[in-house]
C-alpha cells in the first residue's frame, strides 16, 4: 500500500496550503476514487483506519484536512467553500496519478460533519459523484443547530457563520441540502444512521430522503439500524466503532458497479445553495457562502443558456461557462 500527503490550494479563493492524506495499492490499474471525510471537529487522522481499509478494498482514497482543521490553512467554514476544497483535492489527485485513478468513478463517504460534506458535495457538484455515503450526516445545518444535538458544535458554527440561524438565515440556507435534493439525480445514495443517534439526530437524514422522494427520486437507500440489530451504525469512526467497517460491503459494492451516465439532462432546473459547479458551467450566489437561488439551464453549444428562475431576495449571482469539471465532459 502506498501513502502520501497531498499538498494543494483551494481554487476558489486561493487558500493554501491545504493537505490531504492519500492511500492506494500501486499496481498501475485505474481504481475508483473515494473522498473519505472526517467529522465536524476532526481531522484526516481520524479516518486513517478507513483509508487503509478502503484502499485495501481497491479504492484510491483521499482524506482532506478541511480548511482550518489538521494541517490545512484557512478558517473553518462549516459547509461553505471548504466543500469546494474537497473537489480540488480530488482533481489534484487525478492530475498527479492519472494512471492509478478511474476518473469516471468518483465517490464520497463521511462521518457526522463529513456526512454533511457528502450531502453538500453531491448537491453542489450534481454531475460528479457516482456514490455518496453519509454516516449520521448533517443535511441541514440550520436544523442541526435547532436540534441542539451538539451544543458545543453550535458554538463553533455560530462563530464560523456569524450567528444563529435566526440571525443569519441566508447563510444557513446555503447549507440546507434538502432544498437541493433534486440536483444529484444520478448519484447513488447510501445513508447510514442509528435510531438512537443523538449528536446528529435521525431527522437530518430523514428530511433529505423525504426531499428526494418529493421530487420523484428513487436513488436513495436508507440504512437505519435499530437496537435489536446485530450491526449498528453508532456515531464515531471505525477506529472506535469497528462495526462501521461492515458498511464497506454495501457502498463499496455499489462503487464497483457500473457507473451510470452522470451527465445533466440537456435542459432542466437546479437549486443553487451557495454555489453550484457542473461539467458545463458554475453559478455562485454572493461569495458562495450565503443565499439560495433556482436556475434553469439548457446545454446548447459551447455556452449553455442559464436563467435565474427564482431569486426573491435579489442576491448577486455570478455565472461562468468555465468549469474545473470540464475534463469530465463526454
Amino acid at each position: 500500500m502506498k501513502t502520501e500527503k497531498l499538498v494543494y490550494a483551494g481554487s476558489v479563493d486561493g487558500t493554501s496550503p491545504l493537505y490531504a492524506d492519500m492511500a492506494w495499492i500501486g499496481n498501475g490499474r485505474r481504481k475508483p476514487l473515494l473522498a473519505v471525510m472526517h467529522g465536524f471537529g476532526g481531522q484526516s487522522g481520524d479516518v486513517a483506519q478507513d483509508i487503509r481499509d478502503l484502499s485495501a478494498a481497491g479504492m484510491f482514497c483521499v482524506a482532506p484536512d478541511m480548511r482550518g482543521r489538521g494541517d490545512s490553512a484557512g478558517e473553518w467554514d462549516a459547509g461553505g467553500l471548504d466543500v469546494h476544497d474537497i473537489v480540488d483535492a480530488l482533481l489534484a489527485a487525478i492530475q498527479k496519478y492519472p494512471d492509478e485513478i478511474d476518473q469516471t468513478n468518483i465517490n464520497i463517504v463521511g462521518y457526522s460533519g463529513g456526512g454533511g460534506n457528502c450531502y453538500l458535495a453531491a448537491t453542489r457538484f450534481p454531475d460528479l459523484f457516482h456514490v455518496a455515503a453519509p454516516f449520521f450526516g448533517i443535511s441541514d445545518y440550520g436544523l442541526w443547530h435547532e436540534t441542539r444535538g451538539r451544543p458545543d458544535c453550535n458554538e463553533v458554527m455560530e462563530k464560523a457563520l456569524g450567528g444563529e440561524p435566526s440571525e443569519k438565515p441566508a447563510v444557513y440556507a446555503a447549507r440546507n441540502t434538502c432544498l437541493a435534493a433534486g440536483n444529484a439525480r444520478a448519484t447513488r445514495w447510501h445513508i447510514f444512521w442509528d435510531e438512537k443517534e443523538t449528536a446528529c439526530p435521525p431527522i437530518l437524514n430523514e428530511k433529505f430522503i423525504e426531499a428526494c422522494h418529493a421530487v420523484g427520486l428513487r436513488n436513495v437507500t436508507p440504512h437505519k439500524s435499530r437496537v435489536n440489530n446485530k450491526t449498528r451504525w453508532i456515531h464515531g469512526y471505525r477506529k472506535n466503532q469497528p462495526q462501521l467497517g461492515r458498511a464497506d460491503r454495501i457502498f463499496c459494492g455499489e462503487i464497483r458497479s457500473a457507473v451510470p451516465d452522470l451527465s445533466l439532462p440537456i435542459s432542466g432546473a437546479l437549486t443553487v445553495c451557495g454555489y453550484l459547479v457542473t461539467r458545463h458551467f458554475q453559478v455562485f450566489v454572493e461569495d458562495g457562502r450565503r443565499g439560495v437561488v433556482k436556475i434553469r439551464y439548457r446545454l446548447k453549444g459551447p455556452k449553455p443558456e442559464i436563467t435565474i428562475a427564482d431569486n426573491p431576495e435579489k442576491f448577486k449571482v455570478t455565472v461562468s461557462h468555465k468549469s474545473p469539471l470540464a475534463i469530465f465532459r463526454t
